[in-house]
């Protein structure tokens, strides 16, 4: 080994920047380690809490019983199976007849969740058998050990249904529910040719698996282009093969499971980032400190080589020691995580396995902290290695290039790594890229303002030496609280709009087919027992077949679902209440005027003044486009792809539809009404409504847990970089103290200085944090918007921090002999 190693070893672990590295290179590997495993984990969690509305991992679905070939793909996967059959018929006792909602299952349903009976039933339906949901039991006034018939089959009354996964493909699966077994589907003779119906393959397993059986599936049967999902007003059943997974089994899942995955990326990001910023400043405290050190060696005849060599040879060392300790806190951190997860959030489950940490994110991070150490020490190492002798007693600031080589490096490393641990690369790019753009715009104008402040001469100039520095400082310390704030700030902004999908008194019962002689009464019903309703709207089917007398293209209609079935059409002088418009006039002013849903528009090419013709049974009907409007297709309302004004469509030709609360006081005489208006579909989405509000509640505490703990290592950056602050402030102290200077002016300039850095870094990290946040709300579909408050508190609170440590962090210094604090300087 180079002979300069073991001097240069000694003398390092006698200075405070080589512990400082250490634990900068320890923090970057556990805390990343621990995050990605976690978030892996949390991942997995949240999909098998999906996957119990789904009662598999995947289900594949078809109108006409499901090949065999997906059967066998699956068996060599070694999937779970079990077979499910959905359809309509009637339900009657002597007295009563209901249209029922039938699913037929084997012994091995659910393959996720649980299917629960409130009697004391066997744990397995029984062949001639049946079990009913609660609204059937009350619908057909029947209880256990009763007779009740379903077409041509007779049954007896197993069980009233407690809980029944597999609820997630459309509203029908919450209208009354009767479950049979599948030995018994012959018995009832109620699936004839032209019967709707739905066979389900549902399939679970392995993650890899599951995933590779997606693959396949997916590989050879294309999915239709803006096919909706068959839970909202305008979607429709659909004839073709499709495969779900646990996510996409409810659309009103998706968006919240969406937004979590992307908060775990940029959560990811952001740790990445701090942990780079302390290695950065830490790594560059320790360059400064070995600055004389590669002088002194090259006075005495050492080669570059030999420096560098010996130099590098040292930070082997150190990088192996804060593996091995970042190893063993990243696993620690890593279990105490997901063990307080399970005490906080009881309905998640979370497993941990050492060896799936040590293979998976943990080398990945090792890597990251070995490429960011290198990529922040190696340029300024080469700038040293080219310092005259002279520097012993001559101070020589670094160069410019160095500096950018610096940086240009250490970010790269950062970014590859950023990308590889959230595997997002257009997020990575949109969040370093603008942290990267704002951190040099705002160093030069804080630099240019530094400067400036210099210049005049007044007395607070005095508090402003080293404008450059300076600028970095603050720069480094707004970043660093900025990226903190970032999470608070989604955090917050996820909860008001989840909270906006579920607000108190989200419609729990949907209502369809109403007949146009109904709807007066039933409008009243719900007025007098004060049931809050949406409007109900007038349904007529119909399709779009022309744009300004031109059919549209054959590609276009093959890619477009809307094109190729009958819509809902409604007309109504007010539009749904979570409708925006985006473009064109919000107000009906004629007749045969109408309203297109946005992103239906892009996709058909349709704009503001088009005239549409639709085909309805009455006749053809052309309407001019006056706007373009966003639909929450998640909420529980219903929504329409085209609205058209009053009095254009004679709403006598359909029927209506509508949602509305029913509190839970009140399901007796929902009864009633349901069998008053016997003609009328009455759908209950109350089970739906609770198990995503269950869902959404686990997310929102996850999210609160991380944000909490990247919050954690973005404090203890920040006291990193507020103790280099002080560190490169030590010196200062120890000369004023040399030539004179008081104890009370030192912690007045102190304070003011520190305070005043802490107050800009404060305003800018505020910048920081509203551009950062702004990125991500849009990749998380969330509206754009400031926050007023951060701009209160941040400043003000990083004022009197820095101040205090400004005041009392040196002030020990006051107490040392200046020849002891100028010798500590360089140990």
């Amino acid at each position: 080994m180079n002979a300069l190693f073991r001097p240069l070893f000694i003398q390092s672990f006698k200075s405070s920047g080589i512990y400082l590295l250490i634990i900068a290179l320890i923090l970057a590997i556990s805390a990343t380690t621990a995050l990605k495993f976690s978030n892996e984990q949390i991942q997995d969690a949240v999909a098998l809490q999906a996957a119990e509305m789904l009662a598999a991992d995947l289900v594949i679905t078809d109108n006409y019983p499901i090949e065999n070939k997906w059967r066998e793909e699956a068996k060599k996967l070694n999937l779970q199976q079990s077979n499910a059959t959905v359809f309509g018929s009637m339900a009657f006792t002597n007295d009563q007849f209901v249209m029922v909602n039938v699913k037929a299952i084997d012994d091995a349903f659910p393959l996720r969740g649980e299917l629960k009976v409130k009697e004391n039933a066997s744990e397995k339906i029984k062949s001639g058998e049946v079990w009913l949901s609660s609204r059937a039991m009350d619908l057909l006034k029947v209880k256990g050990g009763d007779t009740l018939n379903i077409a041509d089959g007779q049954f007896k009354v197993g069980a009233e249904i407690e809980h029944d996964s597999n609820q997630e493909l459309g509203f029908s699966a919450f209208s009354p529910t009767v479950i049979i077994s599948q030995a018994d589907i012959a018995k009832t003779n109620a699936i004839q040719t032209g019967s709707r119906i739905e066979h389900r393959l549902l399939l679970s397993g392995d993650a890899k698996n599951t995933k590779k059986f997606e693959q396949t599936f997916k590989a050879i049967v294309k999915p239709n282009k803006n096919d909706t999902t068959a839970d909202n007003a305008n979607a429709d059943e659909q004839n073709s093969l499709r495969l779900r997974n646990a996510s996409e089994g409810n659309t009103r899942l998706m968006k919240p499971i969406a937004n979590l995955d992307t908060f775990l990326q940029l959560a990811n990001i952001l740790t990445i980032l701090l942990c780079g910023i302390a290695i950065a400043l830490t790594s560059q405290r320790y360059v400064q400190q070995n600055q004389d050190h590669i002088a002194l060696l090259r006075c005495i005849g050492s080669t570059k080589k030999q420096i560098l060599t010996a130099y590098l040879s040292l930070l082997a060392v150190v990088l192996a020691i804060s593996i091995v300790v970042g190893c063993v806190v990243g696993l620690a951190l890593g279990y105490g995580l997901l063990q307080l997860m399970l005490q906080l959030i009881p309905h998640i489950e979370l497993q941990f396995s050492a060896l799936d940490m040590l293979l998976g994110p943990l080398p990945i991070a090792m890597l990251t902290s070995a490429v960011v150490l290198l990529g922040f020490v190696v340029p300024s190492l080469m700038q040293l290695l080219n310092t005259p002798p002279i520097r012993v007693i001559r101070q020589q600031e670094k160069s410019v290039k160095s500096m950018l080589w610096m940086l240009l490096t250490g970010t790269l490393g950062l970014v590859i790594f950023s990308v590889v641990l959230t595997e997002n690369l257009v997020l990575t790019l949109w969040v370093i890229g603008a942290i990267i753009v704002l951190c040099a715009v705002l160093y030069a104008c804080i630099w240019a303002v530094l400067k400036f402040i210099q210049s005049l001469k007044w007395k607070v100039s005095a508090y402003v030496r080293v404008p450059y520095q300076s600028a970095f400082q603050i720069t480094a310390l707004a970043l660093g609280l900025s990226l903190i704030t970032v999470l608070a700030v989604l955090r917050t902004d996820l909860l008001d709009r989840w909270q906006q999908q579920l607000p108190e008194g989200t419609p729990n019962q949907f209502v369809y087919g109403l007949p146009p002689f109904d709807m007066p009464e039933l409008k009243n019903q719900l007025d007098t027992n004060q049931w809050k309703s949406t409007p109900l709207y007038p349904n007529i089917r119909g399709r779009l077949v022309a744009k300004n007398d031109q059919p549209f293209a054959q590609e276009l209609v093959k890619q477009n679902n809307s094109l190729r079935r009958e819509l809902n059409l409604t007309q109504s002088e007010q539009y749904p209440t979570d409708n925006i418009i985006i473009e064109g006039s919000a107000k009906f002013t004629a007749k045969n005027e109408v309203s297109v849903e946005a992103k239906t528009a892009k996709e058909l090419g349709i704009h503001i003044g088009d005239k549409l013709t639709f085909s309805l049974p009455e006749g053809l009907l052309e309407a001019k486009v006056i706007n373009l409007r966003t639909v929450e297709w998640e909420s529980f309302s219903p929504n329409f792809f085209f609205i058209f004004s009053p009095q254009t469509m004679d709403e006598n030709a359909g029927s209506y539809l509508g949602s509305f609360y029913v509190p839970e006081q009140d399901k007796p005489k929902l009864i009633e009404t349901i069998q008053q208006f016997s003609n009328t579909v009455f759908i209950d989405i109350s089970l739906i409504l609770d198990e995503v509000k269950r869902i959404v509640s686990v997310l929102v505490q996850i999210i609160s847990l991380l944000a909490i703990l990247v919050s954690i290592s973005g404090i203890l950056v920040l006291i990193a970089c507020l103790n280099l602050l002080m560190e490169e402030r030590k010196r200062e102290v120890a000369l004023l103290r040399s030539f004179g200077g008081s104890k009370q002016k030192l912690k007045q300039m102190m304070t003011f200085e520190i305070g005043f850095m802490g107050l800009v870094a404060g305003i800018v990290a505020c910048l920081f944090a509203e551009v950062i946040s702004a990125i991500a709300s849009y990749k998380m579909d969330l509206m754009m918007q400031m926050h007023w408050e951060i701009w209160l508190i941040l400043p003000l609170s990083m004022t009197l921090l820095c101040a205090l440590i400004g005041r009392y962090r040196l002030s020990y210094l006051s107490e040392i002999p200046p020849l002891q604090s100028l010798r500590e300087m360089n140990q």
